[in-house]
């Protein structure tokens, strides 16, 4: 068993957590599902934060998901899930999942990724997505002046799987810019081919705050790198390694 799930069950203890019903399970490309959940009691979560779920289709076995949104009126939650190889939950979560199913959810955890003031640039990698757009949506709630350029990394542009849901909140507002980083499509426009850490520090500013999220060799790669590129260190915003 992985380190997170270690935690994510430490984190839930002895209880079941809260219940809660599957009311959408979107598939927009393979390997990805884009799961909506209600749950019976409201989940006091921030964005950034992270969520432990379970499926009774594993019992006993909980991963941290972070929600891809600002808490809804109507309670909804958001989560972003990629199957990976050996990923027993990960996979159930994306492939046999249905709505009207039950999962579980644990009390969320900060990530270190909340939001600070100034100017933003963040730096997606495939689902690391969900709490970076989560930090959008806090933004739009209450517009205060700063800009933030978001950088969505994928393979191909079939691969940008939460592209309407970008798209739409970029047509919204005007100072939000979102930049995607393909990686291996040769029909992209040349200003977006390349990984999403390089086309990042294209629109660095030294005055931003950044965040980076996404699977953990691209964390690493920037937690050594953007700082010999000149992203300030006290400015540099990663998942905290000690936490989900």
């Amino acid at each position: 068993m992985s380190a997170a799930g270690d935690s994510a069950e430490a984190a839930v203890g002895t209880g079941d957590g809260v219940p809660a019903r599957v009311i959408g399970h979107d598939r927009p490309c393979a390997g990805i599902a884009i799961l909506t959940l209600r749950p019976w009691a409201r989940l006091p979560h921030h964005p950034g934060q992270a969520v432990p779920v379970q499926t009774p289709r594993c019992p006993g076995r909980w991963r941290w998901y972070s929600p891809a949104n600002l808490p809804r009126p109507d309670g909804t939650v958001e989560l972003h899930v990629r199957a990976v190889a050996a990923g027993t939950v990960s996979g159930s979560l994306v492939h046999d999942v249905r709505p009207g199913e039950l999962l579980h959810l644990g009390p969320p955890r900060d990530t270190g990724l909340h939001l600070r003031d100034g100017d933003l640039l963040l730096v997606a990698g495939g689902t690391g997505l969900a709490p970076l757009r989560a930090l959008v949506e806090q933004v739009a709630a209450a517009p205060d002046g700063r800009r933030v350029t978001l950088v969505v990394g994928a393979r191909t542009f079939a691969e940008l799987y939460d592209a309407i849901a970008l798209d739409k909140l970029q047509r919204a507002h005007g100072w939000l810019t979102i930049v995607p980083a393909l990686s291996h499509d040769s029909h992209a426009d040349p200003a977006e081919q390349g990984d999403a850490l390089t086309l990042a520090l294209r629109h660095h500013q030294p005055h931003q705050q950044v965040y980076v999220c996404g699977p953990p060799a691209m964390v690493d790669i920037a937690r050594c790198w953007l700082p010999l590129a000149g992203v300030p260190e006290d400015r540099l915003h990663l998942p905290d390694p000690a936490g989900p």
